[in-house]
């Protein structure tokens, strides 16, 4: 048994419950880690319920490794698997995703522009301003409402315009979310 094996699992019985916490948090990254490849193989050959199960699960770990297999996912024909690949890439915060969430905003699928656009308004990076603007023209109001929200979160004063717009001529939830990220704008 390595030593991190033993450190891990002798903080199992810690009498602080943090580090019990903390240490089974560890213990199942690390045997994600061991499954590493059976994991990678079922979301390139699994079904579509192996796929998603096993896209979850490499979503909480991070390396180059994982970025790899997940942007292959993203290009999967099912709508799920595509989506469920973008939001694992949310929970990574890893900003070398960002292109690769960028292009996927051309995706046919309005689920999967969903998933990318609220990925992306949480980076929270200006230059994402414009890419995100142009999903404010989608047919698909659930597509318009979140880029409304992820505009409001980047804050930046370009989309005042586009938001003002939004707050007077859009739905009723599109007006309100328009009118909070207004809010939002800065100075």
């Amino acid at each position: 048994m390595s030593k991190t094996s033993e450190i891990l699992l002798s903080s199992l019985k810690d009498k602080n419950e943090q580090v019990r916490i903390a240490a089974a948090e560890a213990i199942e990254k690390t045997e994600i880690r061991e499954r590493f490849e059976e994991l990678k193989e079922q979301v390139e050959k699994g079904e579509k319920l192996d796929k998603l199960k096993a896209i979850y699960t490499l979503g909480k770990l991070k390396g180059d490794s994982i970025i790899l297999i997940l942007a292959k996912a993203m290009n999967d024909p099912v709508e799920d698997v595509r989506a469920t690949a973008i939001r694992a890439f949310g929970n990574m915060r890893d900003v070398r995703t960002i292109d690769i969430l960028v292009k996927i905003l051309d995706d046919k699928s309005p689920v999967v522009q969903r998933a990318a656009v609220e990925v992306l308004g949480g980076f929270r990076d200006r230059r994402l301003t414009v890419p995100l603007m142009k999903m404010l023209k989608s047919r698909d109001k659930g597509v318009v409402e979140r880029t409304i929200e992820a505009l409001g979160r980047l804050g930046d004063k370009k989309t005042e315009e586009a938001l003002a717009y939004f707050a007077v001529k859009g739905t009723p939830t599109m007006r309100a979310l328009a009118i909070r990220s207004l809010g939002n704008l800065e100075i």
